[in-house]
């Protein structure tokens, strides 16, 4: 039998997400911390949602919204996960539903048909066989 492997094959270190039902990477490299806040913490200004920060204004992403992804119902006071992302000076924080946990991922290439989707990088498969796909952090800042 025959074992043909990829050229390049890249592994990476990344933190699974969980928005509604489906699951996220969001690759390690980008992220500079998580936080769990309180619906009330997130605040709006000049018609963007921010987060206060150690004294850092950050603006908030809501991925669902980006992803379009059916929006989880909140309320006023529920505890929200969010993601702080870095990319050279550039901050923000991704609202995200649920932190599912840190794992070593395969990406795999989307092909011709889904490259061009602008937020996603590429793609893994999970251990229990399901399909996460790989956020492009720097395309949602």
């Amino acid at each position: 039998f025959t074992i043909r492997l990829p050229l390049t094959l890249a592994i990476i270190q990344a933190l699974l997400i969980a928005l509604g039902e489906e699951k996220y990477a969001i690759p390690l490299s980008a992220i500079d911390s998580t936080i769990k806040v309180n619906m009330n913490d997130i605040k709006t200004i000049q018609n963007r949602e921010v987060i206060l920060l150690r004294g850092s204004v950050i603006p908030v992403v809501r991925l669902e919204h980006e992803l379009q992804v059916p929006e989880k119902t909140r309320q006023e006071n529920e505890e929200l996960y969010i993601v702080i992302v870095q990319i050279g000076e550039r901050r923000a924080g991704f609202l995200v539903d649920e932190l599912i946990g840190q794992q070593e991922i395969v990406i795999k290439s989307m092909g011709t048909l889904l490259g061009g989707i602008r937020c996603i990088a590429g793609a893994t498969i999970l251990g229990d066989g399901q399909v996460a796909l790989i956020l492009d952090v720097a395309a949602l800042m």
